[in-house]
């Protein structure tokens, strides 16, 4: 009824290549099966590492009792028709090939009820071999539960990794799903223990409670591209997320470049929304990579976006003066020739010297090397009007936060965390 096979023509053009490699490969299938379907929960459970079982549930509209043995066949989706539709691609799944490789290397069953129907369908497969078909009571939505994976491909079976290592990329992977689908609740199982449940809620609370973190938004608007960005800074490591029109994408080059511009001890989530034409995700069999057009001109907003000076860590005039804390600074002095302390609104900052006055030098000569070079080094040993000059030369900065290398310039430590750990409260 809604499932079509795909005309050769429109199969040639799609990036070939097995979809099924792991555990996480059909995980990820499954889910973004259930996110294309309008799930608004998505259950997953695995034991030993999702080797043993995967099963992924869903209350999203079901599939149709005319499709339901359709679904399996290979090059059959309802996602699109012609390959006019594949520069216009809105949902995650399209190339009809996931669960006929899931079904084929494992012992499957689906079960789905559609919306519009008063009971369900159950078929199994073993191997790629239909088993029967019969109907099932069940709430609207779909079930598919996989047994032994690549039971019937004992090499390939052996070269899985370890069951931590599969539970670790599983879990890693609900998490980057469940980032770009707040209004979605998410709850994992693994071994019989729940390790996620999360339940709807805005995009920011879902970040910080995913991280653990209070984050910052950051945003960005032009030529029909919007950028959406959480950070936190001085972490004890960075993390980098990296979403294009809801799909997770891993690429390097493009988390390298969010390393550079935010810092690489900064917690970044990045959702950027485009015109469909504008990205194509058709590019790798995983659907991991992507090529953007104009790419330059996205790189330049997301420089343009990490280096803002944001409302909270305003940095305002210079001045000796501490009357009010809202705009003023006062500057505490030099520790170890190398840290410079300032006290800001709220906030006290540890600035490394070395790093800002290469952050300065490097906008205005625009050479690492020589920015590198010229700037003042840690244990030299600053003049009042020296360190003056380059914390009034920090508030004009593109980017205030991180070196050129990516390097946090500073650390920020709020003054009343100072105070109640003293066992007072700051007036």
């Amino acid at each position: 009824m809604f499932v079509k096979i795909l005309p050769p023509e429109v199969r040639s053009r799609i990036a070939a290549g097995e979809v099924i490699e792991s555990p996480t490969d059909v995980v990820k299938e499954l889910v973004e099966n259930s996110l294309d379907a309008k799930a608004t929960r998505v259950e997953v459970e695995i034991h030993k590492g999702g080797k043993r079982l995967i099963r992924v549930q869903d209350n999203g509209t079901g599939i149709h009792p005319e499709d339901i043995e359709k679904v399996i066949l290979q090059g059959t989706t309802s996602k699109i028709e012609n390959e006019e539709d594949l520069l216009k691609i809105t949902t995650y799944g399209f190339r009809g090939e996931a669960l006929h490789s899931i079904s084929s290397v494992s012992k499957f069953t689906l079960r789905s009820r559609y919306f519009q129907e008063k009971e369900g369908w159950e078929i199994r497969v073993e191997g790629g071999k239909p088993l029967g078909k019969e109907k099932v009571g069940m709430p609207v939505g779909t079930e598919v539960e996989v047994r032994e994976l690549f039971y019937n491909l004992p090499v390939r079976k052996k070269f899985l990794k370890k069951e931590d290592t599969e539970r670790r990329k599983i879990l890693e992977l609900i998490k980057e799903y469940a980032l770009v689908n707040p209004e979605v609740e998410f709850i994992l199982f693994a071994e019989g223990k729940e390790k996620l449940n999360l339940k709807r809620s805005s995009l920011k609370k879902r970040v910080e409670e995913l991280f653990e973190t209070p984050v910052e938004e950051l945003s960005e608007e032009r030529e029909g591209v919007r950028l959406r960005t959480f950070i936190a800074r001085n972490q004890r490591q960075g993390k980098y997320y990296l979403f294009i029109n809801s799909r997770p994408v891993q690429n390097k080059n493009l988390k390298e470049y969010l390393r550079k511009a935010f810092g690489y001890k900064t917690l970044v989530v990045l959702f950027a929304e485009m015109p469909p034409f504008m990205v194509d995700f058709n590019v790798h069999p995983k659907k991991k990579e992507v090529k953007i057009m104009k790419e330059r001109k996205f790189l330049e907003l997301i420089r343009e976006l990490a280096g803002r000076k944001r409302e909270f860590v305003e940095i305002p005039k210079l001045s000796q003066s501490t009357a009010t804390y809202e705009s003023t600074y006062e500057i505490l002095g030099q520790l170890n020739n190398t840290i410079i302390l300032v006290k800001s609104g709220e906030y006290l900052y540890f600035i490394d010297q070395h790093l800002l006055d290469e952050r300065i030098n490097y906008e205005k000569t625009g050479d690492e090397n020589v920015a590198c070079r010229i700037s003042v080094k840690a244990g030299e040993k600053l003049s009042e009007e020296k360190i003056k000059e380059m914390i009034k030369a920090w508030r004009n900065l593109e980017n205030p936060h991180v070196c050129p290398h990516g390097r946090p310039i500073y650390y920020r430590l709020p003054l009343r965390e100072i105070y109640e750990k003293l066992g007072r409260q700051l007036s």
